[in-house]
């Protein structure tokens, strides 16, 4: 029996990514969550941002698994950690971790309360460099996504 949608797990992906929610057809989900292993899923497309080495990505390891939330985050964010976030992706600019420009990504502050470890949802504006890995889709919504830290 052939599924309505096509859909794509992310477990096994080593890498920071973005799905930018449009219609696509494909459903993408992860592993997410911390110790809850949740298990959401969203329509889009998926953009990988990084590989499994990136600073970036080990910054947003460290941070839910560290004192803040010990690896407990599967019940929303608070604003600490969305400006924490959006300070991380406007760094990504100018320190080496990463070549890419994200400071076009900032946390949705409308969706605090359904962001959790490894599945925050997010605003995108069009990049203003045209060398961005990602172009063409103006104001979006997605979702920015690693892998689960339990």
């Amino acid at each position: 029996m052939k599924k309505e949608k096509a859909e794509i797990d992310l477990y096994n992906t080593e890498h920071l990514g973005l799905i930018i929610k449009i219609k696509s057809g494909v459903i993408y989900t992860n592993q997410t969550g911390g110790y809850a292993c949740l298990h959401p899923e969203t329509e889009g497309v998926y953009v990988p941002l990084s590989n499994e080495k990136s600073e970036l990505l080990n910054k947003l390891m460290e941070y839910f698994t560290g004192s803040k939330w010990k690896g407990c985050c599967w019940d929303g964010i608070d604003e600490e950690t969305a400006a924490f976030i959006d300070r991380l992706l406007k760094k990504t600019s100018s320190i080496t971790y990463s070549a890419e420009n994200l400071g076009f990504i900032s946390v949705d502050r409308e969706q605090l309360k359904l962001s959790h470890e490894a599945w925050i949802y997010v605003n995108l504006s069009q990049p203003n460099d045209e060398s961005s890995v990602i172009n063409g889709f103006g104001a979006a919504k997605g979702i920015l996504t690693w892998p689960n830290s339990d």
